[in-house]
């Protein structure tokens, strides 16, 4: 990991947003069978992001301890990451559908948008990703960083963070169940059962343990635990195997405790491990890499490109929209549209507001430096 930009986690990035690309395509098109069950694998890199955010924040963090204004920073940092790009998306979507259904669930109603601008949409059963497509775990994501300081700070010892991870996959997933039921009756009585279990899977008390996994990723990492077993290639490679078959597995055999997303994530955890020590190429690559740089601003434009492609299809060769060819035609043109649409947006958009973040906190710093001089 002597590389800064840690390039394997570029790559898990790559498969991170190749992955919910394809669930996208999958949804949208309808299809079923094994096809529809492998594509659906691919969401859960929705909390391959997860592990990934809290790793990189954790060790961005420990680059700055001792430092003042350390958490300030940090927030402004990531804000201006997440931010001005998902402002734009509501734009976006606003200005090509208006109020009318993104491609999955209804459209937004005014008063959706509020909970959007202030990243507050995993609050309210109807909101979560009606303006922005997938801005559920955006908001979710947002929601951890007002944990950071907490957990930064004071789960800070092996003991404390196997507290928090026994609280996270065993007491929150039960509470999360029972609030479950009783809102069904009663304050959410009105609202579909599919409407209020999507609510309660997407907002942070069942995301928390996917991000505790990429607490306990940096914290392996920075102590070089279990590095003597991860060298060692051909032992590295059996496990990235092991792992690999695991992902294809897993999602057949779910229990209720500990719940399939956490378990993905604690797979994804070990393969991050893994990839630490020996970066296989299946997982590692130019083009794995080269998405995930643009990964964010891929995950925000790609429900915009799948649903253009659909609506093009049905008006243009609508015989094809109804045979095999569908789904891989939509899955490939989405990658073709969203990639360079998505790299432009990453140059040229959130390169600039990372610039602006970075300067606003070089300004805070002189002020304070004048005001001690």
């Amino acid at each position: 990991m002597s590389n800064e930009r840690f390039t394997y986690i570029d790559g898990l990035r790559g498969i991170a947003i190749a992955g919910v690309i394809i669930t996208h395509a999958a949804s949208i098109t309808h299809i079923d069978g094994i096809s529809n069950y492998l594509a659906s694998i691919g969401g859960m890199g929705v909390q391959l992001f997860f592990v990934i955010s809290a790793f990189t924040i954790f060790y961005t963090l420990s680059k700055t301890d001792g430092q003042p204004f350390q958490f300030r920073d940090f927030y402004i940092r990531r804000l201006f990451r997440i931010i001005p790009i998902y402002w734009l998306g509501i734009i976006l979507y606003t200005l090509v559908y208006g109020m009318e259904s993104r491609g999955w669930r209804e459209g937004p109603e005014l008063w959706h948008y509020p909970y959007h601008i202030l990243l507050v949409n995993t609050f309210h059963p109807l909101t979560s990703s009606s303006v922005v497509p997938g801005g559920w775990s955006i908001s979710c994501e947002v929601m951890f960083y007002m944990l950071v300081p907490v957990l930064y700070k004071y789960f800070n010892t092996n003991k404390k963070i196997l507290v928090l991870m026994l609280i996270a996959l065993f007491v929150l997933p039960v509470g999360n169940y029972l609030l479950n039921k009783y809102a069904s009756t009663h304050w959410l009585a009105g609202y579909e059962k599919s409407v209020t279990n999507n609510f309660f899977y997407r907002w942070i008390p069942s995301q928390l343990a996917c991000f505790g996994f990429g607490m306990i990723l940096y914290r392996i990492w920075r102590k070089g635990t279990y590095q003597h077993i991860i060298s060692k290639r051909s032992t590295n490679l059996m496990l990235v195997g092991v792992v690999s078959l695991l992902l294809l597995v897993v999602k057949k055999f779910s229990v209720p405790l500990p719940q399939t997303h956490h378990v993905y994530a604690l797979l994804f955890m070990i393969l991050a491990l893994l990839l630490s020590a020996y970066p296989w190429k299946l997982y590692v690559n130019k083009f794995t890499v080269f998405l995930g740089k643009i990964s964010y601003s891929g995950y925000l434009i790609h429900f915009l490109v799948i649903k253009q492609v659909t609506l093009a299809m049905e008006q243009y060769t609508p015989q094809l929209t109804t045979g095999p060819l569908y789904f891989p035609i939509v899955t490939l043109a989405g990658f073709a549209f969203t990639i360079p649409l998505a790299y432009i947006s990453y140059k040229y958009l959130e390169l600039s507001s990372v610039s602006w973040g970075k300067a606003l906190i070089k300004r805070l710093s002189r002020s304070r430096e004048l005001a001690v001089n």
